[in-house]
């Protein structure tokens, strides 16, 4: 219990650092080489339609909207950097492989010199897109990422500064794991009936809600650190009904969850200004944490250590 404990708080003080660091300015993350404004110069400019299997690698600018069609596919290789100018995104009705590894991530960011929340569209993964694999890569500056599709397998990447939202799932129902969602409008949307399972995630620092579910949506949040956000951990509505469990929801500057969700073996403290090691074991509908819920099952007095990123070696 004690380890168990003392473990947790290691954990909040790593992650409540790393939020306060991005929260003193818009700069880049930089991971492996650091982002070199001078290979713009000898960077490839792509706009358009592709009309055949493209591979990028090196610095790309996109200076209008990127369209892969179905039945074609976009790899990015890995250490590839791909800015996009104001108000460009990429939709992708085909595939996109876009596979980096530590230390040789995928960014894909703001072309602006002073860039900003909103810069770009973002990437739209939609109901056509089939098999798409992202990892390793960082999302940064964008409006908000938007997955349509039940067969994307995103994992391992930073999602950071959307001004809307980091990623929003309409529809879809795939599996989005061991991911950071950081500063951000609202972390993660969930909508239109979407069911994505959402798990080992670090949610964080997010400038509204961590987790969003509105629109008759039914995710599987799991085994994920929900803390430090501005307002919810987790703010459901419009019909929504998730299945919250074994989650460590911390620190959220309103309701650990509010409006709605199944709640069972989360470890739920300091939610609501309730003060730092202030816990909440109810087993009511409302408690002092969280707030018009529709089940509540085995409420946790201590983290789960399971919960959050599991690789150690990510970067």
């Amino acid at each position: 219990m004690i380890k168990e404990q003392g473990f947790y708080n290691l954990c909040v003080i790593c992650l409540l650092i790393f939020a306060f660091g991005l929260l003193g300015g818009c700069k880049p993350i930089e991971i492996g080489e650091p982002l070199d404004i001078t290979e713009d110069s000898k960077a490839i400019r792509k706009s358009g339609e592709l009309t055949e299997d493209e591979v990028w690698s090196g610095t790309i600018i996109v200076e209008d909207n990127i369209i892969v069609p179905k039945g074609f596919a976009l790899t990015i290789d890995r250490g590839a950097k791909i800015k996009f100018a104001k108000n460009t995104g990429l939709i992708v009705d085909g595939t996109l492989f876009a596979e980096g590894q530590p230390n040789k991530a995928i960014t894909l960011t703001s072309s602006e010199a002073e860039p900003k929340a909103g810069d770009w569209d973002g990437v739209i993964f939609s109901e056509a897109s089939l098999n798409s694999k992202v990892q390793y890569c960082v999302f940064q500056f964008h409006t908000q990422l938007i997955c349509s599709s039940d067969s994307l397998n995103m994992n391992n990447c930073i999602i950071a500064e959307g001004s809307v939202a980091g990623i929003v799932f309409e529809v879809a129902a795939p599996t989005f794991e061991d991911n950071m969602i950081t500063k951000n409008g609202t972390g993660i949307i969930c909508d239109k009936s979407a069911s994505p399972t959402i798990a080992h995630n670090a949610i964080t620092a997010n400038l509204v809600d961590g987790i969003e579910c509105k629109g008759s949506s039914f995710p599987k949040i799991l085994y994920n650190v929900i803390n430090t956000n501005r307002r919810n951990g987790i703010y459901c509505h419009s019909g929504a009904s998730p299945e919250i469990s074994y989650n460590n929801i911390s620190y959220n500057g309103n309701w650990a969850v509010f409006g709605g969700g199944k709640l069972k073996s989360n470890f739920i403290k300091g939610n609501k200004e309730q003060g730092m090691e202030a816990i909440d074991t109810r087993e009511t509908l409302s408690g002092i944490q969280y707030q018009g819920v529709e089940n509540v099952e085995t409420p946790r007095s201590s983290p789960i250590t399971e919960a959050g990123i599991r690789k150690e070696e990510r970067w």
